[in-house]
């Protein structure tokens, strides 16, 4: 049994189709997104009709309860209060471009799925789990992963939001992030991860890295009108919330220089 995972594609078409590609090369039996389809990207219309017509299982994320209830914010930190202003900019674009079914769909959308394979469940989530807003803290406390296992009443947890990969393994179970489709992760490019299931054993767990024609999101952006820092932040590394996830000075300097 393998199982793919997604999360934060954020209205960026070229990427979700690339990665969907690999995972179908993979032979992977079952494609989950972890939520935020929309914000950030000049395609929401399009990634929603995209997701609408696969196979793909998808719960909502803080970014899509939010267009879909049309509220003005979406609970996350931003860098600074000039990100944030950006962000809100586009989070209107962003609402102004769905349809009332769409939204709709995406209100509808489930904070949670459950699966079962063997012995192990299987929570995804958007943020943690009863929060879509908040995101998996990054060298806690052995006892912090512990308690979100135990809580969660599950094996494994997987959880998006960060659009930072990772894998925490516990004695009392797993919790992975698979990064971010197009939500900046990799400089022109995005992750995802396979959950293998073998006939004994532990799950095992691969993280992929891929590239997309990063010249079909740039179309979207100057037909959209809005949104610039938001295609720089997908071609250099950066989080649309102002945080790097690259600490690689290259990608800095190329910030700056643009």
């Amino acid at each position: 049994m393998k199982i793919a995972f997604i999360s934060d594609v954020h209205g960026n078409l070229a990427a979700l189709k690339t990665a969907v590609d690999i995972f179908k090369d993979r032979e992977v039996d079952l494609i989950v997104s972890l939520g935020d389809l929309v914000h950030y990207g000049p395609m929401p219309e399009e990634v929603i009709s995209f997701i609408q017509k696969s196979d793909i299982e998808c719960v909502q994320g803080n970014c899509d309860r939010t267009v879909a209830r049309n509220r003005k914010s979406t609970g996350e930190e931003y860098e600074n209060p000039h990100w944030r202003n950006l962000a809100a900019d586009f989070l209107t674009w962003t609402s102004e471009q769905l349809s009332v079914s769409q939204k709709r769909w995406l209100r509808e959308l489930p904070d949670e799925l459950r699966f079962q394979v063997g012995k192990k469940t299987i929570l995804c989530v958007h943020g943690l789990p009863g929060n879509q807003a908040a995101g998996l803290p990054e060298d806690a406390a052995a006892v912090v992963y512990d308690a979100i296992l135990s809580r969660s009443d599950s094996s494994i947890v997987v959880c998006g939001f960060t659009h930072t990969p990772s894998i925490i393994r516990r004695p009392n179970g797993l919790i992975i992030n698979p990064g971010s489709v197009g939500g900046g992760t990799v400089p022109s490019g995005g992750t995802g991860m396979i959950l293998t299931f073998p006939d004994e054993g532990e799950p095992e767990v691969e993280t992929l890295e891929y590239t997309y024609p990063i010249r079909e999101i740039e179309n979207g952006y100057e037909a959209a009108g809005i949104g610039d820092i938001f295609l720089k932040c997908l071609e250099l590394g950066r989080d649309q919330r102002g945080n790097w996830h690259t600490d690689d000075p290259k990608w800095r300097q190329q910030w700056a220089e643009l």
